[in-house]
């Protein structure tokens, strides 16, 4: 009778153990299932305006004609306008530039008039700027053949390559962590750790007239310059 009893305290110890050991488990997981959903979060974005078009994969061989939009003289005028195609100038607020592939264009505040793919690397509404918390900056230009397909080379990056952003007198240095495809159907699902600053660029697909590349890079360093 004594080893019975033994036997059923031993039984139901064990099973107490296993449930105190299941919800454990069950907790952590929905812990860490929290922490990873909030900081790989994907947002879907609105790419362009209703007045932008929504296939951005031109050929055109003439930047439209436009009114000419003056830079203030800061004393820096050199660094804040590495791009003035056409005899143009704009007032940038920060330039993008990726070594790998001989890049170095300027971009304007978001409710600029000439904040378009059809004039400029776009600055998409959404974003975040370099100076601020977890951040994520999403540019997007055309690809393909024409004087204003700034992103004509981004199909020759890969992980681990570099990018840097200067805005307000510091340099931000990118590395890039992921690349990966969507529809293009007018939205991009931007999905990157949301407690790192970001940087966003997105594209259409080398030869490809259904896709865009997007192509996420985080934050390694700052400087200011």
């Amino acid at each position: 009778m004594l080893e019975k009893i033994k036997l059923k305290n031993s039984t139901v110890a064990l099973i107490g153990i296993i449930v105190i050991c299941s919800g454990i488990f069950l907790g952590m997981y929905e812990y860490f299932k929290e922490k990873k959903d909030n900081a790989f979060s994907e947002m879907n974005i609105l790419l362009y305006e209703s007045e932008t078009p929504e296939n951005i994969e031109v050929d055109d061989e003439k930047k439209p004609d436009i009114d000419k939009e003056q830079e203030p003289d800061d004393g820096n005028k050199e660094e804040q306008t590495p791009n003035q195609s056409q005899g143009y100038t704009y007032d940038f607020i920060g330039v993008l530039e990726i070594p790998k592939i001989n890049l170095k264009r300027g971009f304007l505040d978001v409710n600029s008039r000439y904040n378009n793919v059809d004039y400029n690397i776009t600055v998409i509404r959404g974003s975040t700027m370099p100076d601020t918390v977890n951040n994520n900056l999403i540019l997007a230009s055309h690809s393909g053949y024409c004087d204003i397909c700034f992103f004509h080379n981004l199909y020759k990056l890969g992980k681990g390559d570099m990018a840097y952003i200067y805005y307000k007198n510091v340099k931000y240095a990118y590395k890039i962590v992921n690349i990966y495809e969507v529809q293009k159907d007018g939205t991009v699902a931007v999905s990157r750790d949301g407690s790192k600053n970001c940087l966003t660029l997105i594209t259409c697909t080398r030869n490809s007239n259904t896709k865009q590349t997007v192509y996420i890079l985080e934050l390694t360093s700052k400087n200011n310059y």
